[in-house]
């Protein structure tokens, strides 16, 4: 933007509305032509019903004798007065307008028609139920006539002469056997054209002056402002120059650290053609500084970190804060891959050993970094390395094209739709496995399993579509399913059944609601068994044991799953109240061959047993673990050997 005021534009203003005006003058003018014989006609109407009322009130006195006719009186009239009210009214008003009471056969000269109200008298004579008459036929006039018939009233009068009052009949010697409805004269009202073409061009022409005098007022602002524009434009430009280079620093700069962000890195990847070496660099846990000592102390780390880099970093980096707790290292200089990974090295390295002293608080920090080279993708390639490093617990990883994640992003893709569709179709299905009791030698109980049967009747297994559902927050409608599909399924058959419940089902408010009111629904409670995962990172055992002690109120059964898998929490069983533990498959898996396996199911049984809790062995694949498990004194089993997972019960 050049010019705010553009003199071109100010000066194409008045034009505009010079144009406008004269539009507006000539509408108006034809407007005004249009509209005279309108208000011609219009005035004259309101005239006659003046006329009209005042006739009839005089009328009316005479008739209700509230005034005697007699000599005196006689001029008092309609039929007497109306030629002289006429004279007075055309000479006092403005457009001169005429009215008087005229007829074809008057009783004395003044009211004679004349050719034009002879006309109105021929109209009405020949159209009986016509009350008005207008015509512009006459250039010096408007002619407007109302008929004027005999009523009842005035054959007190004008009817029989021998009928009429005393002075009527001394004083007219032929105004008599007048007939109801007869034509005897008009109102007529003459309206000049010519003061009435005075009247509209004066206002036209104050119109017309109105309009040049506010033309002219914008013609001189306009002028002024074109005056002035110069200055303006100038000043104007100067201040959008320093708000644009203020901004861009706003956009290309973080505001806390002062060093160059996120777009300032792709600007300067975009622009460079050289080899070159990106680093990025988080801050391991660094939403634990914040969450333990503030925001404030958090803001102070990475001012300090950010400093640090500056001064240790190679000559010709750039150091980027990134978003959160992440920083760039960029460089174009005639440097090996070996060298900058040493240098980054040795910078991770001095950060770690500083001590941070932040509001009397000493804090270290270590840091993870990933690596790219070369000059295609570096930011995409260097977060992935950096993705790898967080994950394996690395400091430093090296992109390679064996870390190329494309093919694995678009089996995620692919899996995010095949379970979009697969909930949107309800095909989210429960798969029951069969438990068996090694005493009874029956099979008393059910898993139910989440299977995804698409169209094609393809059985796709939970290792497929689990971790999709976790990280895109469709679990909770898995496990919805889950409770729905079982529930209903189980409701009319003599056996109990486990539900597998994740610390994500129970941490879900939703979830937790939705499990409660089918089990109020569900006939049997005491027949539902709850599998908790014991892998599962538990952060709050409190919670944990009230859903526990909660469901249990209505009562359903509680199994850990998977006990025995990394390390098992003896302590915390004591305290949870469950009914059974499931021994990993892990360790049932190896328990005809391996001794250690052997060691540990056992205790897990002399220690549940101990504890009052049943056991149930998953993967039993075979007679011999069978027969194994049974010597020791296991409750259940389950695996294949048993029976594998089906749509229906056995």
């Amino acid at each position: 933007m050049q010019h705010i005021f553009n003199n071109k534009v100010l000066k194409l203003i008045p034009t505009i509305f010079f144009i406008a005006l004269i539009i507006k003058i000539t509408y108006t003018y034809n407007d005004i032509e249009n509209k005279k014989y309108d208000f011609a006609k219009k005035e004259a109407e309101v005239l006659k019903s003046y006329a009209a009322s005042n006739r009839n009130y005089y009328q009316n006195l005479f008739m209700n004798d509230v005034i005697k006719l007699d000599e005196v009186t006689l001029k008092a009239l309609p039929a007497y007065n109306s030629n002289i009210i006429s004279n007075t009214f055309s000479k006092n008003n403005a457009l001169g307008i005429s009215l008087k009471a005229v007829s074809d056969r008057p009783m004395g000269n003044n009211n004679m028609a004349d050719d034009s109200e002879l006309k109105a008298i021929k109209y009405f004579n020949k159209n009986l139920q016509e009350k008005e008459y207008f015509s512009d036929e006459n250039e010096i006039y408007y002619q407007y006539a109302s008929a004027l018939r005999v009523t009842k009233s005035c054959l007190k009068c004008h009817g029989k002469k021998e009928d009429a009052p005393v002075f009527i009949k001394n004083t007219y010697d032929n105004a008599y056997d007048y007939k109801i409805g007869e034509l005897r004269g008009i109102i007529s009202i003459k309206v000049p054209t010519k003061n009435l073409n005075d009247f509209f061009l004066n206002n036209f022409i104050k119109s017309v002056v109105y309009d040049f005098i506010l033309l002219f007022l914008l013609f001189l602002g306009i002028n002024y402002l074109i005056n002035k524009s110069k200055k303006i434009n100038d000043l104007l430009k100067m201040k959008i120059q320093e708000k644009t280079i203020e901004l861009k620093n706003t956009l290309l700069y973080d505001s806390l650290t002062h060093l160059p962000n996120r777009l300032k890195l792709i600007e300067d990847l975009a622009k460079n053609n050289k080899i070159a070496h990106l680093s990025l660099i988080n801050i391991d846990r660094f939403k634990d500084i914040n969450d333990l000592y503030g925001y404030k102390v958090g803001d102070e780390i990475l001012k300090q970190v950010a400093q640090t880099m500056q001064k240790l970093s190679i000559s010709g980096a750039t150091v980027y804060k990134l978003p959160t707790d992440e920083f760039g290292i960029f460089i174009t200089e005639n440097i090996s891959e070996k060298e900058f990974l040493k240098t980054v090295k040795n910078l991770i390295k001095l950060i770690e050993e500083t001590m941070f002293s932040i509001d009397e608080h000493s804090i270290f920090i270590t840091l993870s970094s990933g690596i790219a080279s070369n000059n295609d993708s570096l930011i995409i390639k260097a977060n992935v390395a950096l993705q790898l490093a967080k994950n394996k617990t690395q400091s430093i990883v090296t992109y390679d094209k064996s870390l190329d994640t494309k093919k694995q992003i678009l089996q995620n893709n692919a899996g995010i739709l095949m379970l979009k569709e697969a909930i949107k179709n309800d095909n989210i299905t429960p798969y029951f496995q069969p438990i068996y009791n090694t005493s009874t030698k029956k099979i008393e109980k059910y898993e139910s399993l989440a299977r995804i049967v698409l169209n094609n009747g393809e059985v796709i297994l939970p290792f497929k579509f689990l971790d999709i559902a976790i990280k895109t927050k469709l679990y909770p409608e898995i496990t919805h399913t889950m409770i729905r599909k079982s529930f209903e399924y189980f409701r009319d058959k003599n056996y109990e059944f486990s539900l597998n419940i994740s610390i994500l089902d129970i941490e879900n408010k939703k979830t937790v609601r939705y499990l409660l009111d089918a089990i109020k629904k569900f006939p049997e409670p005491k027949r539902i068994v709850l599998e908790i995962l014991e892998s599962d990172k538990v952060d709050n055992y409190e919670k944990l044991k009230e859903f526990i002690d909660t469901i249990k109120e209505y009562g359903c059964k509680f199994a850990i799953d998977d006990f025995g898998s990394g390390y098992s929490n003896f302590a915390h069983i004591f305290e949870l109240n469950v009914d059974y533990l499931k021994i990993d498959a892990s360790l049932i898996k190896h328990i005809t061959t391996d001794d250690n396996s052997r060691i540990i199911t056992k205790t897990i049984i002399t220690f549940a047993s101990s504890m009052g809790l049943k056991t149930i062995a998953e993967y039993v694949e075979d007679k011999e673990s069978l027969d194994i498990l049974e010597k020791m004194g296991v409750t259940f089993v389950q695996g294949y050997y048993i029976g594998k997972p089906t749509k229906d019960v056995i």
